[in-house]
């Protein structure tokens, strides 16, 4: 295989911590494969092995065993030319890759010039930038009185000062309001579709990577347990049986609409509740539809049922699922869905 013919390539990377008394495999034998205008996807929770496998990509850290390339540059034998094709961002450092000390124009001025982009053309990418991400009056101020969002859009701004092809980037709508990592997406999904830039795009948030991503890989304690787009991680747990309830009720009635869905033998677990607009949507897991859905309809005779259907388990369902962990547990609400 030519190493050219993908944007992003790595075989069998790893990445072990050590100290004196254990040591840890981080990235455990890692190979991907990312085409050339790509939204790939790295999910999994904290502490599965995404930051450090970007890392590595980046060259911020050096693997202890495997390899990769990036539009066919080897990131241990061509680090600076792998560094002038991509721009990167680690969002959980909540901007320690920035100067506290320096405004945030001088900021971007400063690695503009690291990275030998012409000034005029630097400013003019950098006040285009700053005017779409709402940064504009924060320029002048310095860095060490930016709120964590302000740095992480600083710095989601100084990885494209130089416009590069691969864009790495690690948690970048953390610490984001829900406004601003909406547009910081969307403005994301545009590179890949107008620019044809390659994104490699880690999260532990379900909805932002099945917005975005055209493939996923699930990587749990180190190593890829899938990949595949968002439908057909879907698929391949379709095993998952989910019922899915939409009601025209009022909040009042909710305690009591779960009550009676809880008491159901046919049914496992009650996943999560939303509402939308006059509607209660509400998710439950059941070993088989047939017997469950007439039982559901039985007990919620009185109320405003709208729909009673089978549906694929969510994202965030299927990566559990994956991950060998079972749904009816509580972790399931760790990613941010309404506890019951």
């Amino acid at each position: 295989m030519n190493m050219r013919d993908y944007a992003i390539v790595s075989e069998e990377l790893t990445k072990i911590y050590r100290d004196k008394h254990r040591e840890i495999v981080a990235v455990d034998h890692v190979s991907i494969k990312i085409k050339y205008g790509e939204f790939f996807g790295l999910l999994g929770p904290n502490g599965a092995g995404k930051t450090t496998f970007a890392k590595m990509l980046a060259t911020l850290l050096i693997p202890d065993e495997g390899e990769a390339w990036i539009e066919g540059y080897s990131i241990l034998k061509d680090p600076i030319e792998v560094r002038k094709r991509i721009g990167w961002m680690m969002g959980e450092t909540g901007g320690r890759a920035l100067y506290w000390r320096l405004s945030g124009w001088d900021n971007l001025m400063f690695f503009a010039s690291i990275l030998n982009v012409p000034r005029k053309i630097a400013e003019k990418r950098a006040r285009t930038l700053l005017r779409f991400l709402e940064l504009e009056d924060a320029v002048d101020k310095l860095v060490m009185n930016y709120s964590t969002g302000m740095r992480i859009k600083l710095m989601l701004i100084r990885s494209l000062l130089h416009n590069p092809d691969v864009l790495i980037l690690d948690e970048p709508t953390l610490g984001l309001d829900v406004e601003s990592a909406i547009k910081v997406r969307n403005f994301l999904r545009r590179l890949a579709d107008e620019l044809g830039k390659t994104i490699l795009f880690t999260s532990h948030n379900m909805y932002e990577v099945e917005q975005l991503c055209d493939r996923i890989a699930v990587i749990n304690k180190g190593r890829i347990i899938f990949i595949g787009t968002p439908r057909e991680i879907k698929e391949k747990v379709e095993e998952i049986k989910i019922v899915e309830i939409i009601v025209a009720s009022t909040d009042s009635d909710l305690k009591e609409i779960l009550n009676k869905l809880e008491s159901l033998s046919v049914i496992n677990t009650v996943l999560f509740h939303e509402r939308e607009a006059k509607n209660i949507k509400i998710r439950v897991s059941v070993n088989d539809y047939y017997t469950a859905i007439p039982e559901i309809a039985r007990v919620l005779r009185g109320y405003k049922v709208e729909s009673i259907s089978r549906a694929l388990p969510t994202l965030e369902e299927a990566f559990l699922k994956i991950a060998g962990v079972k749904i009816e547990e509580t972790e399931t609400r760790r990613f941010g869905r309404r506890r019951l």
